[in-house]
């Protein structure tokens, strides 16, 4: 069987039969491209068939903090307050609390401060420890009963000497633990054995519990993250990633084939051209045109 014959029946065939790869690929590619501008880098997937193909066990959401008159939870990588998401986090909640005007929640090594309307307000990042939660001052330590009143008026210079932090100041839970001093707005090393009121989880209303599981998203997985593990195969496993693996070979295939056949198409419209000026060279002398028989038959004479 000929070469070019050969390509050209396979070039047409394997395109027709990766056609629909081709097409997921191309559409995802230029979905990528645009997630940053969509907003997906950071949007849930909300569909049991995509936590199904990720192989991630639905679990109930039913722990949460208490703050004040609302509700922080974590659903995976989504932070809700009461049944609103207000922002993202891949590592747990530590913890969740009211503090001032404000609702402060520890993650991922940073303090988030949001308004009770759910909009953010600030966030700490630059924390000088690994904290495991958050908190707030209860009391300060005991001074002596006999001099109430000099405790009360030196009680910034006693909490400034002894790292003592005032009522309600914001601490992380470490060893030694750490302060926010409300006015060098720095953290500050504080006593061990101070008392304070640590965020922990508690169990969450069940209206809220009922709201948050019937409409969670898939713990992890963004839209951004979706297109990625569908344009790479990932998403159906192995098998999805040795599928476009031979796409892939088959673009290459198709590509050079379709290369070659072009080129040897041009080479053959060279070459017939070349043998067709051959034959009818301007420079060789042509052939006397035939005489026909009627120009050497003389006319017949009347007598």
């Amino acid at each position: 069987m000929k070469l070019v014959p050969f390509l050209i029946h396979w070039h047409r065939r394997s395109g027709l039969i990766i056609l629909p790869v081709i097409l997921m690929l191309a559409i995802t590619g230029i979905l990528i491209n645009h997630s940053q501008s969509l907003g997906w880098a950071k949007t849930p997937v909300y569909s049991s068939w995509v936590a199904w193909l990720y192989g991630i066990h639905d679990t109930d959401i039913d722990q949460g903090f208490a703050t004040g008159k609302h509700w922080v939870s974590q659903v995976g990588d989504s932070l809700y307050l009461d049944q609103s998401p207000i922002g993202h986090c891949e590592q747990p909640l530590l913890g969740a609390l009211r503090w001032q005007e404000t609702i402060a929640l520890l993650c991922n090594n940073r303090i988030a401060l949001y308004l009770p309307d759910g909009q953010l307000v600030e966030e700490l990042t630059n924390l000088p420890v690994q904290a495991s939660a958050i908190g707030t001052m209860a009391t300060a330590t005991h001074h002596s009963p006999n001099n109430t009143s000099n405790s009360t008026s030196n009680s910034t210079s006693n909490n400034t000497s002894n790292n003592t932090p005032e009522n309600g100041s914001l601490l992380l839970q470490a060893n030694p633990p750490y302060y926010l001093d409300n006015n060098s707005w720095s953290w500050q090393t504080a006593r061990s054995d101070l008392t304070a009121d640590w965020a922990t989880p508690e169990s969450l209303p069940q209206e809220l519990t009922a709201q948050l599981n019937s409409d969670k998203p898939v713990p992890g997985i963004t839209r951004e993250r979706l297109l990625l593990d569908l344009h790479s195969g990932r998403l159906f496993g192995r098998i999805g990633v040795w599928v476009v693996d031979a796409v892939s070979i088959v673009l290459i295939f198709l590509a050079l084939s379709g290369t070659f056949t072009w080129l040897k198409r041009i080479w053959l419209k060279q070459t017939g051209l070349k043998r067709t000026g051959q034959q009818h060279n301007p420079h060789k002398r042509p052939h006397p045109p035939a005489s026909s028989s009627h120009q050497h038959q003389q006319k017949p004479t009347r007598r």
